[in-house]
């Protein structure tokens, strides 16, 4: 089982921090805050200027958001960037690698918590009284975070941000197919260039009429099977055969991690280099036109810098034509993903009050 340290492998941070979330908070503290766990964290820097990008944190939710009181540790990320301040001082620092903790260690439940030996902070034997920031940001060192969470089980967080949901063509990755999908005598077809058909570009978005449809989201949850994850189940195949008896791990990060990663399935080569691939899935005609996430877009980007792509590259397999009743499928594979040679069309903007 992959560890925390060798998810946070490549991390190099200056400091450590604990932030209290403000998703949840249910006391209103007067002050703005913009968070999405796993995502962005926001916060004033004229009352805290310590953060900087590459830092790693943990997530404190207070006993003031919690049903019984207590506080608990719950999750975590490192912080990719910081953007600049506003007239007032605010900033939001974006989310990378986030994680979750299986059990959250929590205030007097948690023995191991209770009797944790802090070295970057003073903790009175049985009390918590003025030991967290009022604030709610904490700088601690690297024995007290890892002394917290080394040992303990975590998942990558399911995406916090999903698609546009009122983008049509975005919700068709998760729309069903049927409880019995089966890949045998499945016929994938890997057309060349000149054959795949294009998205036309709209020459005028903005006279489009908004059809209002939305996703529903109890359906990502259910048992059948998604357009989405069946290509995904498709294109796992497809690598099993191809690398069948070379020394290469196929791992299905989207299945044993979550869906936080920013890709689907990982390949570790016999060079120990790494190919993350990313599987986009729907029944249209089109080899473009797909849609990436936030989160996804950040780990293709990842891997361009010069030093991250001696060990992995980014690849997407856009699968099309998807036709589960007939069992057919096209597949166009996009290697070493760079967004520079693409056209990036943003679909949605979330507005703030200044």
């Amino acid at each position: 089982m992959k560890t925390l340290k060798d998810y946070l492998n490549d991390i190099k941070p200056k400091h450590y921090h604990i932030f209290d979330s403000h998703q949840e908070q249910l006391v209103n503290r007067g002050m703005t805050h913009e968070d999405r766990d796993y995502e962005v964290y926001s916060y004033n820097i004229h009352i805290n200027n310590k953060p900087k990008a590459g830092d790693v944190f943990l997530y404190r939710r207070p006993g003031k958001s919690t049903k019984n009181r207590k506080f608990n540790i719950y999750g975590g990320g490192v912080i990719d960037y910081i953007t600049e301040p506003d007239i007032d001082g605010y900033v939001h620092a974006m989310v990378k690698l986030p994680f979750k903790l299986k059990k959250p260690l929590e205030q007097t439940t948690s023995k191991f918590l209770e009797d944790f030996k802090w070295t970057s902070k003073d903790k009175k034997e049985g009390s918590w009284a003025h030991f967290w920031n009022q604030y709610g940001m904490n700088v601690i060192d690297e024995h007290d975070f890892w002394g917290l969470v080394e040992d303990q089980e975590f998942i990558i967080p399911s995406k916090t941000n999903p698609y546009n949901p009122y983008v049509e063509e975005a919700a068709e990755e998760y729309n069903e197919t049927t409880e019995d999908f089966d890949l045998k005598g499945f016929q994938i077809n890997f057309e060349d260039e000149e054959s795949q058909k294009k998205m036309p570009s709209r020459k005028n978005d903005s006279s489009r009429e908004l059809t209002g449809r939305h996703v529903n989201y109890k359906k990502l949850q259910s048992k059948k099977t998604s357009v989405g994850k069946a290509g995904e189940y498709l294109v796992l195949d497809l690598l099993k055969e191809q690398y069948e008896g070379a020394d290469v791990e196929i791992e299905h990060v989207a299945e044993t991690q979550g869906d936080g990663c920013g890709y689907d399935i990982r390949l570790t080569l016999q060079d120990k280099k790494e190919v993350h691939i990313e599987v986009k899935t729907t029944t249209s005609n089109y080899v473009d036109g797909f849609y990436l996430t936030p989160c996804e877009l950040n780990a293709a980007r990842q891997c361009l810098n010069e030093e991250a792509s001696k060990t992995k590259s980014y690849s997407i397999y856009r699968v099309y034509n998807f036709d589960s009743k007939n069992k057919t499928a096209s597949i166009k594979i996009f290697d070493h993903f760079n967004d520079a040679d693409f056209r990036l069309a943003p679909t949605c903007w979330k507005v703030h009050i200044k």
